[in-house]
């Protein structure tokens, strides 16, 4: 019993240090990222500190290259401050000390097949939420930035002038991603692949409007203060209308959350309550088979309340 209790102890303790060492906000320089994007190393050489972070960046270097690599460009898209190596070792220390802790709870059954499924599904769905409130607010911030980068090119401003004044005056993340595109081309790379790198890392649709209008107008020419102008009142109805949208679907949303977890949260309950409850959904092939048709028909629920719910502006 007191083996037991240790075990889960520790591999308590050790994943929420983990998780909070995971997404603990930690400020990346613009160079820092870009860097990290284009493989250019600094002549200045850092100073080795024994930490956390240190430890599992010497980890990384373990992983191979192509699991990181797409990896990488999603972590920069979504605003986490690690890399996909450091993301993949944090990933893997969750794994084990999840499983550990399943099977030192070998007693709750539902428990020790749940644990290492969400170490597997959590930092996924993580990278996923945080992409999402990233656009979300840099789709709310493009409306402001378009209006000062059109009265910035009225009043004699250049483009490049106009963005890094933009960059100054708005908050993140639209000003940490300007800053990055200004210093790709700073950097020398061309004007055309600033851009589209910056649809890359920040997937909008109005971005994509915006970035063709300005590569448009850099080859054919025309006057792109109007033309900005008229993106902005494009995006500043479509906010408007999805806000509506929102509002009139909460309920939906709300209702599609509940019925997906709820379940679990009962399972994890008559598990602690009573151990020895559900064991027969796992010592059979019938249960076993029942517990995946659950799980199937779980998913296929959320996912149809999501897709009614979500209408495309």
């Amino acid at each position: 019993m007191l083996h037991t209790i240790f075990i889960i102890s520790c591999g308590g303790f050790f994943l929420i240090y983990f998780f909070l060492m995971a997404l603990r906000p930690q400020e990346e320089t613009v160079e820092a990222r870009i860097s990290r994007l284009t493989a250019k190393k600094s002549n200045k050489e850092p100073q080795k500190k024994v930490s956390f972070k240190g430890f599992i960046s010497r980890l990384s270097h373990l992983t191979p290259q192509k699991w990181t690599k797409k990896l990488d460009e999603e972590l920069l898209s979504s605003g986490i401050p690690l890399s996909g190596g450091e993301f993949i070792i944090l990933q893997l220390f969750l794994f084990i000390l999840l499983t550990l802790t399943g099977l030192a709870l070998s007693s709750f059954s539902s428990l020790t097949l749940f644990l290492p499924l969400i170490a597997l599904l959590l930092p996924r769905l993580y990278i996923m939420s945080a992409q999402s409130k990233k656009t979300r607010n840099f789709n709310n911030q493009l409306s402001d930035v378009l209006l000062v980068i059109a009265n910035s090119l009225k009043a004699g401003f250049s483009l490049f002038q106009a963005m890094e004044m933009a960059s100054q005056e708005m908050p993140d993340p639209i000003a940490s991603e300007l800053k990055i595109t200004l210093k790709e081309i700073t950097y020398g790379e061309s004007t055309e692949s600033a851009f589209l790198n910056l649809t890359r890392r920040i997937r909008s649709k109005d971005l994509e409007l915006m970035v063709t209008a300005i590569l448009i107008q850099r080859q054919i020419g025309g006057n792109l203060a109007e033309i900005l102008l008229g993106i902005h009142e494009t995006i500043q109805e479509r906010l408007t209308l999805m806000g509506e949208v929102r509002s009139l679907t909460a309920q939906g949303r709300i209702s599609g959350y509940v019925i997906a977890f709820v379940p679990f949260a009962i399972g994890i309950i008559v598990s602690v309550l009573q151990p020895d409850y559900l064991n027969v959904l796992f010592s059979n092939r019938i249960g076993i088979s029942f517990v995946i048709a659950g799980l199937f028909l779980q998913l296929l629920g959320f996912m149809t309340i999501n897709k009614i719910v979500k209408i495309k502006v």
